[in-house]
């Protein structure tokens, strides 16, 4: 069996849970600090040749959003898709979607958020990512089915519960619990409990609600009957089965889908994952309750 290519972490981001833990002890202050600004602060990774390959074929246009120039692809001709990548990404992530769902007659959308991709700005967070779905949804929507990976699944639920209108989400591999999200990274930068308390406080007073409330959960207790799929790998490291499980309590009419062996990136490349996203746009609306089904 071919060994699977391990995607190469940044330097930066190696530098940085390197050297965190060592300012955390002798500058406590400076690292809660730090924590908060690198929360918000995307790396952007060397993109693969594929990925590459995707982005000369689309056809390109900007979008002003907030004094930053974001960039959108598209690709085919008919009902528009529009897919969406998580922190770190690219929206030419889905380049494996692409001539499946052009082939069907659909065409297919995507773009960089703020501090990814080739689109501007340095820092970004879960609502910019909703505000500029909003904005592609006034540019290309209404959308058949709105498709998120990772952060992408839970800003495009924000924006569908904001008024997107589309009555199919997927949702691949998306935390739904702030907590875990906030855990994970204390675990990457290999900080103390004291720098989540500070992230939560932080996030409190600069945009005027608690941490929570952005949770998909706590979006998913209030948002309107749509189709929602849910596709997650269970040995992803990044994102356990705990999270659509906590999504299905409060949102039972969902469906899970679940891989093995792919992690959180890879699940993007599987012919059987691309293959559930489509039947999920092309059938009809399924309403079997805590319903899962397994695509291993």
């Amino acid at each position: 069996m071919k060994k699977k290519k391990k995607i190469k972490t940044p330097l930066p981001i190696r530098a940085v849970g390197w050297l965190f833990p060592k300012v955390e002890k002798i500058a406590p202050i400076l690292a809660k600090r730090w924590f908060a600004h690198v929360f918000f602060t995307p790396v952007r990774y060397k993109v693969p040749y594929g990925e590459q390959d995707a982005r000369a074929e689309a056809k390109k246009g900007s979008l002003q959003y907030n004094g930053s120039t974001i960039q959108y692809y598209t690709w085919g001709e008919g009902k528009p898709v529009l897919f969406c990548h998580g922190w770190m990404g690219r929206g030419t992530q889905f380049r494996k979607f692409i001539p499946v769902f052009n082939m069907e007659g659909y065409q297919v959308i995507s773009f960089d958020a703020t501090g990814h991709g080739l689109s501007e700005g340095k820092r970004s967070h879960l609502m910019e990512f909703a505000d500029i779905i909003t904005l592609m949804n006034s540019e290309f929507g209404p959308f058949e089915m709105v498709v998120g990976h990772s952060l992408g699944g839970v800003s495009a639920l924000h924006a569908i519960h904001s008024g997107v209108d589309t009555q199919k989400l997927v949702m691949i591999s998306s935390p739904t619990l702030g907590d875990k999200i906030i855990e994970a990274f204390l675990k990457k930068l290999k900080a103390s409990e004291a720098c989540k308390v500070y992230l939560e406080t932080f996030v409190q007073k600069k945009f005027g609600q608690p941490f929570e409330v952005y949770e998909a959960v706590y979006v998913a207790k209030k948002l309107r009957p749509i189709d929602v799929l849910l596709i997650y790998d269970k040995d992803d490291d990044e994102v356990d089965m705990d999270n659509p499980k906590a999504f299905m309590d409060v949102y039972p009419s969902a469906r899970l889908v679940t891989t093995q062996e792919l992690g959180h990136t890879r699940i993007l490349k599987d012919d059987k994952v691309i293959e559930a996203t489509l039947e999920h746009l092309q059938g009809e609306v399924m309403l079997r309750t805590h319903k899962e089904h397994s695509v291993e």
